[in-house]
């Protein structure tokens, strides 16, 4: 199988039919046209054109930053809940940059809220390769709750965490290491990872809602009804993963009341 160039692979993301591609007359196809048809020309064709006049080697320099427009665009159709438009403007951006993490990251992040999972973990995974520590955070956290293949999760994680430098992606993979911990019964390790994840960012909730079931894990209900209260408070019903302990938090808390 060939591999395709990005030039290559821009002109075929872009050659899918639209509302706006050519239009030819009708032509008898056993006689040959007596005049060539007219075309209109699609919003497409000017930036082609451009493309042919500053040359292909202009061209070649400028792929990574037409494939972060085209990125940015789709993050932006995404925050605006346009999920077609979304996903064909981060194809547009890997077409340009097969190697573009961000562009990779988003559109996993997009599979796995349409339910894709086979999509967002493989592009999460290239992503990854590419040394995105948030990917392995994401990644990790499909093999805890899909996969159930706790070892590998916490592998990746502590992998991500010699990459992190930024104190949300640190929070994520901390966090998601907690929770591997704790489906592990590793509670002292959970405990630990949770407490770290919440000293970076105490206004997340995700690392109350684990802390409290650790606590739990370690037979200290009481103690873990303080996290409980804190995670029925501010978890959003939202958030796949808080709207489950929300549920979990009710429970835990009409428990401890039944017991006065």
């Amino acid at each position: 199988m060939l591999k395709m160039t990005p030039l290559a692979n821009f002109f075929n993301a872009i050659k899918q039919p639209t509302q706006d591609t050519i239009k030819q007359p009708t032509q008898d196809a056993t006689q040959p046209p007596s005049q060539p048809p007219k075309k209109e020309l699609s919003s497409k064709w000017p930036a082609l054109l451009l493309m042919v006049a500053v040359g292909f080697g202009g061209w070649q320099l400028g792929l990574p930053q037409l494939a972060s427009f085209f990125n940015n665009r789709g993050f932006e159709n995404h925050k605006a809940n346009r999920l077609a438009e979304t996903h064909k403007s981060y194809q547009l951006a890997l077409a340009l940059d097969p190697e573009n993490r961000t562009a990779l990251y988003n559109l996993a992040w997009l599979c796995e809220e349409v339910q894709d999972v086979q999509c967002a973990r493989g592009k999460y995974l290239q992503a990854a390769k590419l040394g995105m520590p948030a990917a392995y955070s994401n990644l990790a956290r499909l093999y805890i709750i899909e996969n159930k293949n706790y070892s590998a999760a916490t592998h990746l994680l502590q992998q991500g965490l010699k990459l992190a430098k930024d104190d949300r992606v640190k929070y994520s993979l901390l966090k998601n290491l907690g929770w591997a911990r704790l489906e592990q019964g590793r509670y002292s390790e959970a405990l630990q990872n949770l407490d770290a994840a919440i000293k970076l960012d105490s206004e997340r909730v995700a690392g109350y809602c684990l802390k409290a079931q650790v606590l739990e894990g370690m037979k200290k209900a009481k103690e873990a009804q303080s996290q409980w209260k804190i995670c029925l408070k501010y978890a959003d019903s939202q958030d796949f993963d808080e709207d489950i302990w929300i549920g979990m938090a009710r429970q835990r808390i009409k428990q401890e009341k039944t017991k006065k």
